[in-house]
């Protein structure tokens, strides 16, 4: 997972919006394995816009930042609304889905094709 990247994501998620921990490893390259150890990285790291980073159903991990309460407090300070513990789904931000470069087409394919012999 690049990490860079993962920052960078976290701190374009806008107020009022959410991704889950896996939208975030997935956006920066990482898998499931990565997106289980991000909450302790926020806390090490005190980064910017992490308390918008929820569990893929929309519920505030009971370890978010150490303060999952305070968490809901920032959240709903900037208009997410919840229903039923779980953040609003329509407020959910998901990362493109990252789609391998196109191959190459290989020597001579955009050539017409050779007249046939006559």
């Amino acid at each position: 997972m690049d990490l860079d990247l993962m920052r960078e994501t976290v701190a374009a998620i806008p107020p009022g919006a959410w991704m889950s921990y896996g939208d975030v490893a997935a956006a920066a390259g990482g898998s499931d394995i990565h997106a289980r150890t991000l909450n302790q990285r926020f806390i090490r790291e005190e980064l910017e816009g992490a308390h918008r980073v929820l569990k893929s159903d929309g519920s505030i991990g009971g370890t978010a930042l150490g303060d999952p309460a305070e968490v809901r407090r920032l959240l709903e300070a900037e208009g997410l609304e919840f229903e039923g513990g779980r953040a609003d789904k329509a407020a959910r931000l998901r990362p493109p889905r990252l789609t391998p470069p196109a191959a190459d087409p290989p020597p001579g394919a955009d050539d017409p094709e050779p007249a046939a012999a006559a």
